[in-house]
């Protein structure tokens, strides 16, 4: 199940968002990318932004705060090794209550992305630190067709896409709002999924003033004007 995001459904997402010029970031989990140094290369190539999504793809829920840091630090020495440089964004997904401790006592990452709280960047303090937060979505997200009352078709995934957009375009126009999509290879990679993305792609391409960007930009914005 998982074989068939690095065999196959990677490069059919990389050919797409090659042909339409999509910038995007990808969660890498440190452990899986050590195995599959094909697509590490392709990543590279493609100058996509990679952010770290751990170094396993465990549940950190009951995991000691030593350990949860030593596999932090490991995911962060592995992506170095292999693209070059450390990760500017922090992804765990399945985190403890130390995770965002974690982040900030490290202190190299502009972002964190644990977090579904709001449609916006925003900053959160602690003591005399703050992160940047950079929200992330489980609702705008492939993994949707792997859960309960999910998405059972490509149209009902399309479908809950635009309506997401297109209510966030039109309270743009007085208010700006970011909108992230969650994807995983080894489901919208899906021969059977992947026209709805692309059908979203291109209705998102007809509009004027969407920015469409890696979240590092977003950071990198939002540092710049709301500090």
């Amino acid at each position: 199940f998982y074989e068939f995001g690095s065999r196959r459904g990677f490069w059919r997402l990389h050919e797409l968002f090659q042909e339409k010029k999509i910038p995007i970031t990808i969660f890498g989990v440190g452990m899986a990318l050590e195995k599959n140094r094909e697509v590490c290369n392709a990543i590279k190539k493609a100058n996509y932004e990679i952010a770290s999504h751990g170094w396993r793809w465990i549940d950190y829920q009951n995991v000691s705060k030593a350990v949860e840091k030593k596999h932090m630090n490991f995911s962060i020495q592995s992506i170095k090794k292999i693209f070059g440089q450390r990760p500017l964004g922090w992804y765990t997904g399945r985190c403890s209550p130390n995770t965002r401790d974690l982040v900030m006592e490290e202190g190299g990452f502009l972002y964190d992305s644990d977090s579904y709280s709001d449609d916006l960047p925003y900053w959160e303090k602690r003591e005399k630190k703050k992160q940047l937060i950079i929200p992330y979505t489980l609702d705008n997200n492939d993994m949707r067709f792997a859960t309960n009352q999910g998405f059972n078709s490509g149209d009902q995934f399309y479908t809950y896409l635009k309506d997401s957009f297109d209510t966030l375009y039109e309270e743009g126009k007085t208010h700006p709002k970011m909108m992230s999509v969650g994807l995983h290879c080894r489901l919208i990679g899906r021969p059977g999924r992947m026209q709805s993305l692309i059908k979203f792609i291109n209705y998102v391409l007809k509009f004027d003033h969407v920015w469409i960007c890696k979240r590092i930009d977003i950071a990198k914005y939002w540092i710049k004007n709301y500090q």
